[in-house]
């Protein structure tokens, strides 16, 4: 025992010795309240922090804790409210609880290792060391921090076009509704206009098909007649042949009613083709009717002429809109005005084109060379599609169309316009990227300010961890940095025998956007980190942002 009690005073002498320095743990900004007292001879020289009583100044940092605050005692362990201070020449000062003091442990903030001076242990003096890892920290944290900030920049100055473009845009849009709306009630009216007129057309085109069929008819009846007449010669030609053939076969039969009768049968029985030829003719007259035991072998033949009166005007089963003039008809293009009046002129017939000063194709032929070289005005317009109804009512459709997708745009650019998207907007041109990261067995994946989920690395489907709903922390506690440091994610999808899914992603700056760390602190309730320029701020805000 006598060896450690000799140790035990030898280190409390050599505190005692050292902490006579009455600076030594004072903070340099402090140190001229210490150096005043030094100086003066009175006994209340030093007066405590808390102004609870004064002391002599030989009291400071004589291992007796004297002030209630510990201010006495920055350089013993006497206070356990006291402060010591370490130098760390070639590195940043620190300040550790004085109860750390001459504890046999060296504090890693004390890199210089004046807390432990008593001697009892030796602490290396690794200032310089440390001092050039955390410069070279900070100067990636400095570089970090200034790409940051120039990412942040481009955010804000899309922000600010962004937000300008979707007023103007939206303004522009609720104009364009306003006039298609208008324009697609002119379209409803010019619609039944239309397709009255179009039910006109159709009634005249009928008559006018009929009286064209008509008129057709005679030309047509007298080129069957004609035509019927060559039949008729080349039947009766037939006819006469048949009949010469008729009568050279029934010589030939009666051969078997003759005396050579014996004679004929040897040479049937010599010539077997014959034979055949008689048989095959005998099945032949069998196939038509007798009249006065002579058989009847004739093609039959109609009445010369057909007149146009025996059809009593029958009308044909014409297409109307195929028998109407293209150079009339409002709904016949160009080509096929001009192609039937070539056509009539090759021919030569006047039927399209009778003189050129009054040839019906003009109007249609000066709309056309005209129509890309000008635009119609509105009441030409209208006058056109009064008389097609087909157009009209693909005009109507398309504006319809038009103006729900400018509407569903004007929707989409008003809920965003509404959306807290961050001091100045900083947010707008993140709104809907995602980033992602593999923790474990799952994929996780965030999209700012819209959605969050989770999905197994190995494949399936994925589950919904929840829906933007709100910036800040999870508890309101976390808020001292400000509510813009977190992004809320609620109402996910429903955890057995727990709660709703939830993400709280906490945000730090960062020169690009990825996420840091996944964590579930709770069942069902998961914590993100992400870095990402929206949040990098210069200390003290001079930014210049």
């Amino acid at each position: 025992m006598q060896p450690i009690l000799a140790l035990a005073f030898l280190s409390v002498a050599l505190t005692s010795v050292i902490a006579t320095d009455p600076l030594l743990g004072v903070h340099p900004s402090k140190k001229h309240i210490f150096q005043a007292a030094i100086a003066s001879d009175a006994s209340s020289a030093f007066a405590c922090f808390d102004g609870s009583k004064s002391i002599p100044a030989s009291s400071i940092n004589d291992d007796f804790c004297d002030c209630e605050d510990g201010s006495d005692e920055p350089g013993t362990s006497a206070c356990n409210n006291s402060v010591f201070y370490c130098v760390n020449a070639g590195h940043i000062g620190a300040e550790i609880p004085s109860a750390r003091v001459n504890d046999g442990v060296c504090d890693p903030s004390c890199c210089d290792g004046s807390d432990e001076y008593n001697g009892a242990i030796k602490c290396p003096n690794v200032c310089a060391k440390v001092g050039a890892e955390f410069k070279k920290a900070e100067q990636e944290k400095k570089n970090v921090l200034e790409k940051g900030i120039k990412v942040k920049k481009e955010y804000l100055s899309f922000a600010a076009n962004a937000k300008a473009s979707r007023t103007k845009q939206i303004k522009d849009l609720e104009s364009e509704i306003r006039n298609i709306t208008a324009r697609i009630d002119d379209l409803t009216a010019l619609k039944s206009e239309a397709e009255a007129y179009e039910s006109h057309m159709n009634a005249l085109l009928a008559q006018q098909s009929r009286e064209e069929a008509k008129a057709l008819l005679p030309q047509q009846l007298a080129d069957c007649n004609t035509r019927k007449q060559e039949l008729r010669s080349s039947i009766e030609t037939l006819n006469s042949r048949v009949t010469q053939l008729q009568s050279i076969l029934d010589h030939l039969m009666t051969l078997k009613n003759v005396e050579e009768g014996a004679a004929f049968e040897a040479l049937l029985r010599d010539k077997p083709i014959l034979k055949e030829t008689l048989q095959r003719y005998d099945d032949f007259k069998h196939g038509f009717t007798t009249q006065g035991g002579q058989a009847v072998i004739e093609l039959a033949v109609e009445p010369d002429v057909v007149s146009f009166e025996s059809f009593g005007g029958a009308e044909q089963d014409t297409d109307p809109l195929a028998l109407m003039d293209p150079c009339v008809d409002p709904t016949a293009s160009t080509f096929r005005c001009l192609l039937k009046s070539a056509r009539g002129l090759f021919l030569g017939t006047f039927e399209t084109v009778k003189y050129p000063l009054i040839w019906p194709g003009w109007g249609k032929l000066f709309t056309a060379v005209k129509s890309p070289f000008s635009t119609l005005s509105k009441s030409e317009e209208n006058e056109l599609l009064r008389k097609d109804a087909a157009k009209v009512r693909q005009r109507l459709q398309d504006a319809e169309i038009k103006k729900r997708e400018m509407e569903s745009k004007v929707t989409e650019l008003k809920q965003k316009e509404g959306m807290d998207l961050g001091p100045d907007n900083v947010w707008d041109k993140l709104v809907g990227q995602c980033i992602q990261i593999n923790s474990f067995e799952y994929n996780y994946e965030i999209c700012f300010l819209d959605k969050a989920t989770q999905k197994p690395i190995s494949g399936g489907s994925g589950t919904d961890l929840g829906k933007f709903s709100r910036w800040g922390p999870r508890a309101e506690s976390k808020s001292s940095s400000g509510k813009y440091s977190y992004m809320m994610f609620e109402n996910g999808a429903h955890c057995w025998n727990g709660p709703h899914r939830s993400v709280e992603v906490a945000l730090e700056c960062g020169a690009e956007n990825k996420i840091i760390s996944v964590s579930e602190p709770s069942k069902c309730e998961y914590a993100m980190k992400v870095q990402t320029p929206a949040v990098c701020e210069v200390p003290g805000g001079h930014d210049e942002l």
